[in-house]
């Protein structure tokens, strides 16, 4: 009795310390309202359905991410990036436009997130939905390629 005792108790335990792991990880990793007021910093297109990120791309940033995207440098606390990723239509007359959505990604930079270059990742489904990721994988080990511009591979262009 005292075994399956003690094995509850760590499940309890077990349960108890992974949902506020996750809380945690969630903590704040929400679509910013309004995040479509915020200025449109790029736009591209990836056609092929094989590639991992396949679609219109439309990239967003908050005002502190502007500034810094402007002047460059490392990006303050509270910058954030929001990326609408649509699908690649093909019209009869040979134009190509974007379909219905697929997802979104958020990118806020949060020194507390030291494991991945100082910001934090995140997606989400058509619905606004959170989507469970390994975003340490999925997302922060393609953004070291631009480590030398703190993670971000946008440029102001006017």
């Amino acid at each position: 009795m005292k075994k399956i005792l003690a094995v509850m108790v760590a499940a309890v335990l077990t349960f108890a310390f992974m949902a506020t792991a996750w809380a945690e990880m969630k903590k704040g990793l929400s679509l910013p309202k309004g995040w479509r007021s915020f200025t449109h910093v790029k736009s591209m297109v990836i056609p092929d359905k094989n590639h991992g990120l396949y679609g219109f791309h439309h990239i967003y940033a908050n005002g502190k991410g502007v500034m810094t995207l402007k002047k460059g440098g490392i990006y303050p606390e509270g910058a954030v990036f929001v990326g609408a990723f649509y699908d690649v239509v093909t019209e009869k007359d040979g134009s190509i436009t974007q379909g219905k959505k697929l997802f979104s990604v958020l990118m806020r930079k949060d020194a507390g997130a030291a494991e991945t270059g100082g910001w934090r990742y995140a997606a989400f489904g058509p619905d606004g939905k959170f989507l469970d990721k390994d975003y340490k994988k999925e997302c922060y080990e393609c953004h070291t390629a631009v480590k030398d511009a703190d993670y971000i591979f946008s440029k102001f262009i006017e």
